[in-house]
């Protein structure tokens, strides 16, 4: 993941990224010089302290929120442009889903707003809802899921845009660990089918690591990014991967950066 390729081999790149939040109780210095970079088709996981700036990066790639200062740039493409030609999709910790809405009907929303046609919508989300496994809930309601169930109807309403970038913020942060382990070997297998770049969130070492092609951690607040590690674990990785002696060595050595990014504050 080095900083010298060319913006078109990268999915995402962040260059000397800094945000400031201004308010009458005084300046925030949420981010400084963050570097960040993945090539296309990469799977990035984010984490650091809590409070370090990991959502406020996401949301300015999102293009949510502008940096302070420095580039950011998806698939080559500033911010602003990517979001306009369709190149990413955002998948949050909350599903904000549609109680009014079935399964099938919020899987479409995004392309309703596209002005695509009734048939087309219709066509292309029950195939996402068929990759995603949840083709026999497509008319249950949001509440009549568990929660587990409603985040993949998040992620099949963000795949249903055809998005080359993910961005990710703590999606199964609120599950219990058994569905969460489940989202993770689901997640997987959804992102080898369809190729795309990850930005993952996530406050869990074991996550990252399991489903990390790299892994990117974070300074305490202002958040920089201070080490940055390459997860060689041979895809497709499955229940057995966690038990791996290998798995285990990431997980300490991550845990080691995250210790010393945790004192890092202000420094």
């Amino acid at each position: 993941m080095p900083l010298g390729e060319t913006d078109e081999s990268l999915g995402l790149a962040a260059r000397s990224v800094a945000k400031r939040f201004y308010s009458k109780g005084g300046d925030v210095l949420a981010l400084e010089n963050v570097m960040l970079s993945a090539r296309k088709g990469n799977f990035v996981s984010l984490i650091g302290p809590t409070g370090c700036g990991k959502s406020t990066m996401l949301r300015i790639f999102a293009d949510l929120i502008p940096p302070t200062s420095g580039e950011v740039r998806i698939n080559g493409k500033e911010v602003g442009l990517a979001r306009k030609d369709r190149d990413f999709s955002v998948v949050f910790q909350s599903p904000n889903l549609l109680p009014w809405r079935n399964v099938l009907k919020n899987v479409c929303l995004p392309l309703e707003v596209m002005g695509e046609g009734r048939k087309e919508r219709k066509a292309r989300a029950k195939r996402i809802l068929e990759v995603v496994g949840l083709s026999s809930f497509e008319r249950h309601q949001p509440w009549q899921l568990s929660g587990g169930m409603q985040q993949k109807v998040a992620l099949a309403r963000a795949l249903v845009m055809n998005p080359s970038v993910l961005l990710m913020d703590e999606p199964f942060g609120a599950l219990d660990e058994i569905t969460r382990d489940r989202m993770n070997l689901e997640l997987m297998s959804i992102w080898q089918k369809f190729e795309t770049t990850v930005l993952f969130i996530t406050h869990s070492i074991p996550e990252a690591v399991f489903l990390s092609s790299h892994v990117v951690v974070m300074s305490a607040r202002p958040g920089r990014t201070v080490a940055a590690l390459s997860i060689d674990l041979p895809y497709p990785r499955t229940q057995e991967t966690r038990s791996d002696p290998r798995f285990f060595e990431f997980v300490n050595t991550l845990r080691k950066h995250l210790a010393v990014a945790s004192q890092q504050e202000g420094s």
